[in-house]
């Protein structure tokens, strides 16, 4: 009961035609709300109150104001470490875009305290990728996980997670996913779409609505599995209030072979917070995947999904043998000596990248050729 009432409750912020909720009480509250929390979406639940779209005991209330004052709180913080960082990165000549939170609450949203986030990302093209991760290194922050080896993520990676010496995580991105869907994007076309974004009364920018769309789409289908309610909203808001090119943005799709990553965002953003269709939507429910497409999304979908499967998968998106070849070793040499010895095999027949325990046939294609023939 409570999975549809959070669900209803984010609903609301989408759909003003929704009649009044009533919040339940006792240990049904307390259930919703550790829900709400876990899905982040404090703002949301912030938001339905202030606008009368939910009806709360004072208590509720006062719970639901003072967890968003300090979500907001925090997102100020954070919007402050954004600035920080791309000044000081402009300063080296180094070309960013700021990513979802701040850009997603400021320009798609009619108030941005209704869009909370928890950490900073940051597009920068693959030339500067190695020379801002030094940077910001060379500042004190430190990377979350290893590079599986020198120049990888550069050139195959989705990106890194920094942690700074405030505890402040800034997630640095050359494209907007990991995985095969990752590598049919074109990083340096991301930059083709740009917005100016004001933040404590100066302007940096971001991607425009188009790519914005894209990235929550991507967020949604390709992030958790299953996909957290508000990346839904994410999705569902930018289509519902017509600040999306919805052509230009399929066009856009296609050409990276994730017309499918779309389609799914939106019938999945349709159907779990039950928002009427319309001949706006219709498309995304009898899309017709590729079978590279099915192939690639089964990677991060499901209970089998997991990292090295992504990685795995994403060997079809690399065009030349040569290059595969780079690729594949270079995972194969993270799995096998970056991790425990004990887990190293689990974790390469996860991802499909070994197979009867013989490496060197997997790496050559042989007996799973389908890894590395394109569909």
């Amino acid at each position: 009961m409570t999975a549809t009432l959070l669900r209803d409750v984010v609903a609301s912020t989408v759909d003003a035609d929704r009649p009044e909720i009533a919040l339940p009480g006792g240990d049904q509250w307390e259930e919703l709300w550790a829900d709400a929390r876990d899905q982040r979406a404090v703002a949301a639940f912030a938001q339905a109150l202030h606008e009368g779209r939910v009806r709360a005991t004072d208590a509720q209330a006062a719970t639901i104001v003072d967890a968003h004052e300090a979500a907001m709180r925090a997102c100020l913080r954070l919007e402050r470490v954004a600035l920080d960082v791309t000044t000081d990165l402009a300063a080296a000549g180094i070309e960013t875009r700021v990513l979802k939170g701040p850009a997603t609450a400021r320009l798609d949203y009619d108030e941005p305290a209704w869009r909370s986030f928890g950490d900073v990302d940051l597009l920068v093209r693959s030339d500067d990728y190695d020379a801002t991760v030094d940077r910001l290194c060379a500042r004190g922050a430190r990377r979350r996980s290893a590079e599986p080896r020198p120049g990888f993520d550069r050139r195959f990676g989705k990106g890194v997670c920094l942690i700074r010496p405030d505890g402040v995580q800034v997630d640095l991105h050359r494209t907007l996913a990991a995985g095969p869907f990752g590598l049919t994007i074109e990083p340096d076309v991301l930059f083709d779409g740009t917005e100016p974004l004001t933040m404590g009364g100066r302007t940096v920018l971001a991607l425009d609505a188009e790519r914005r769309f894209l990235h929550a789409c991507f967020h949604a289908v390709l992030g958790d599995f299953p996909p957290r309610v508000t990346a839904l909203r994410d999705v569902a808001l930018l289509v519902r209030r017509g600040r999306v090119d919805l052509d230009r943005t399929r066009d856009l799709a296609r050409r990276w072979r994730a017309g499918v990553v779309v389609a799914s965002a939106v019938a999945t953003a349709w159907s779990v917070l039950s928002l009427p269709r319309s001949a706006t939507v219709e498309w995304a429910f009898t899309y017709v995947p590729s079978r590279y497409e099915r192939t690639a999304l089964a990677a991060y979908l499901g209970s089998g999904r997991s990292y090295a499967r992504q990685m795995a998968a994403a060997i079809p998106a690399i065009r030349g043998l040569r290059p595969k070849l780079s690729y594949a070793s270079a995972l194969l040499f993270a799995f096998l000596v970056a991790t425990p010895s004990g887990r190293a095999q689990l974790r390469l027949i996860r991802g499909g990248l070994l197979r009867d325990g013989t490496l060197v046939g997997t790496l050559l294609g042989i007996g799973f050729p389908s890894v590395f023939n394109s569909p």
